[in-house]
């Protein structure tokens, strides 16, 4: 039993669960995955009773395999809480600063606010996570998260910073040849560039099934908003995109006359333990200000 005392060992268990077999635990722990098999090994034998069933798609927790889970949870809770009070108690920020957004957003726009806010804070490190399924900032995967209509969690403060605003576009050439579409019905006569449906919560991955399924044939499925830009950009069809992203790329063209939707809220989040940092408030006035001075571009408005 005094294998449970150890952490790397239910950690394995957690990582495991959560990413669906050793191999890929591997991956999020950064470790060999002998480690993680080892460590998982070894607690079963220690217990006398299987934590997973193995299955080639993919490893379901037992009974007590879901036992351990809990531990593992509660102890990484706890963990994470004493970093964070910590964390709030501390005028400056150790270091990494963890900034979290979707890659459009992380590379499509925070990357020069980032920048210039290091110039300024010399001392700081900033990390940037780019996370298409949202970072969990109670579990400190991210320090501020940068999160489109969603509102901030329990235990977990926001502000709301500007209006993102998404549409429909295709490449100029793929327009030019078949012609503005004018309704709906319409789009059956085009390929579609679709984001993967697991990132439901994106405008750019919902709005297809919501509005407008069945309607044109998929051309491509991206797993990255840049990645679903470049294909619309190179003429695979058209598809959804933050109209940032989309009204800067050369030589595409906003439909203008099919919408997708009202813009949504842009979401600041923190830690409710790090909201009184003065390098974190300092990030997320930052933040704020930039997206006030952007609100045109953001939000979509006509240039």
């Amino acid at each position: 039993m005094n294998d449970l005392h150890s952490f790397e060992y239910v950690s394995s268990v957690l990582a495991t669960f959560r990413a669906g077999s050793p191999l890929k635990a591997a991956r999020t722990l950064s470790c060999a995955p002998s480690t993680v098999y080892r460590a998982i090994d070894r607690l079963e034998k220690s217990l006398g009773a299987l934590l997973f069933d193995r299955a080639s798609t993919g490893w379901t927790p037992t009974e007590m395999g879901r036992r351990i889970i809990r531990l593992a949870e509660t102890i990484e809770g706890e963990v994470a809480a004493i970093e964070l009070y910590l964390l709030g108690l501390n005028r400056n920020f150790p270091g990494p600063l963890r900034i979290s957004a979707s890659d459009g957003l992380a590379e499509g726009y925070l990357a020069p606010v980032l920048a210039e806010f290091a110039v300024v804070t010399k001392d700081l490190t900033l990390e940037l996570i780019v996370d298409n399924h949202f970072a969990d900032v109670v579990r400190r995967e991210a320090d501020i998260a940068v999160r489109p209509h969603h509102r901030p969690g329990e235990g977990l403060v926001g502000r709301r910073a500007g209006k993102l605003a998404h549409a429909l576009y295709g490449a100029a050439p793929l327009l030019d040849t078949q012609g503005m579409p004018a309704s709906l019905s319409d789009l059956g006569r085009f390929k579609r560039c679709i984001l993967s449906p697991d990132l439901d919560r994106h405008t750019s991955a919902a709005w297809w099934g919501d509005s407008v399924l069945g309607r044109g044939d998929i051309s491509l499925i991206a797993n990255t908003e840049m990645g679903l830009a470049a294909a619309i950009a190179a003429g695979a069809g058209i598809g959804v995109l933050p109209c940032f992203l989309g009204d800067a790329l050369p030589r595409v063209t906003r439909i203008a006359s099919i919408p997708v939707g009202s813009p949504v809220d842009i979401w600041l989040v923190t830690h409710s333990a790090l909201r009184k940092n003065p390098v974190v408030r300092s990030l997320l006035q930052t933040l704020a200000a930039a997206m006030k001075r952007d609100a045109a571009k953001l939000s979509g408005a006509p240039s």
